[in-house]
């Protein structure tokens, strides 16, 4: 056979262009110890992920210029927990990048590394529970204009992963039993372009869903600010939770008096129908006057309901 790279004609053009970069056929993840944890910017903000198992329904979400419609596989929506898998994943090709270790979008791990990192149980409901998972994260498709390249005027549509395989036999370094999955290219770009946010290793402490999604909405815009105010409306609509405002307000509140997620406080004013996360872990005087002020709100706010309940 020709070998059409090599130099042809007066000029010594060539038909293609040598290979620059050797292609890395798979990146394992158990091989990487993780420092952070890391997520990706874009779903922090817009609801790309359901609250709830079991969700069929076509989801269309619109804030300013960005538009995201989500469909669903027969078994439902990925959840904000299947999402796990994704951090588990941004969080092992960043800290490789950080030590300047190759990586490739697909990815093999040990269920076991996966259950131990993400803080999961490693029964045999869990081993089941993760394929329900990767299934669902294979079937979900996003459809959107938010893109990571330098055309701004482009929709794209991919599944939030591209596929996944249980090896049932050996593949090279792999051993049997290892989940092969390869990323959508679009996170990919996303993670080679640090479009992704440190995270608290305790976001996987986390139980409630709605909790996990109102942490990722607070990292997202306070960040290392003091704090960030949104309206209840705007909030409700980010979550994209299912529940009625009524029902979403609940929520708010009960998380408002247990206030215990990693990183920010939550309030909520009545008067102003305004939820706002503020930074624990700012130490300025400022911030520790607007502390203790707002735990006098809340003492109120406690007894207010105590009153109301009686």
């Amino acid at each position: 056979m020709t070998d059409l790279t090599k130099k042809i004609g007066k000029r010594n053009l060539k038909t293609l262009r040598p290979h620059r970069h050797q292609q890395l056929e798979f990146f394992i993840a158990d091989d990487v110890d993780i420092s952070t944890f890391r997520d990706e910017m874009a779903s922090m903000e817009h609801p790309f992920f359901a609250l709830k198992a079991g969700d069929t329904k076509i989801r269309e979400y619109k804030n300013g210029n960005v538009t995201v419609t989500v469909k669903p596989t027969a078994d439902g929506l990925a959840t904000v927990f299947d999402k796990d898998i994704w951090i588990y994943a941004i969080s092992k090709l960043q800290e490789a990048i950080n030590n300047n270790q190759p990586i490739s979008r697909t990815i093999a791990f040990t269920p076991y590394d996966f259950f131990v990192t993400t803080n999961r149980s490693t029964s045999g409901i869990a081993y089941r529970e993760l394929k329900k998972a990767l299934s669902r994260l294979s079937g979900t498709r996003i459809q959107t204009n938010i893109i990571y390249s330098q055309d701004d005027k482009k929709t794209i549509d991919f599944g939030l992963i591209d596929k996944w395989e249980l090896l049932e036999k050996k593949k090279g370094k792999l051993d049997i039993g290892m989940i092969e999955i390869t990323l959508p290219d679009w996170l990919y770009q996303g993670i080679t372009q640090t479009k992704v946010l440190q995270i608290s290793p305790d976001y996987f402490r986390i139980r409630k869903a709605i909790d996990r999604r109102l942490y990722e909405i607070a990292r997202k815009h306070c960040g290392g600010q003091h704090e960030f105010a949104i309206s209840l409306e705007k909030l409700h609509l980010k979550t994209g939770s299912s529940s009625n405002k009524r029902e979403f307000k609940r929520l708010v509140k009960n998380l408002c008096t247990t206030n215990d997620l990693p990183d920010y406080e939550v309030f909520f004013d009545p008067n102003t129908d305004k939820v706002t996360f503020k930074n624990r872990n700012q130490n300025t005087s400022s911030a520790e006057v607007s502390r203790k002020r707002d735990k006098a709100k809340r003492e109120v706010f406690k007894i207010k309901n105590k009153i109301l309940k009686e």
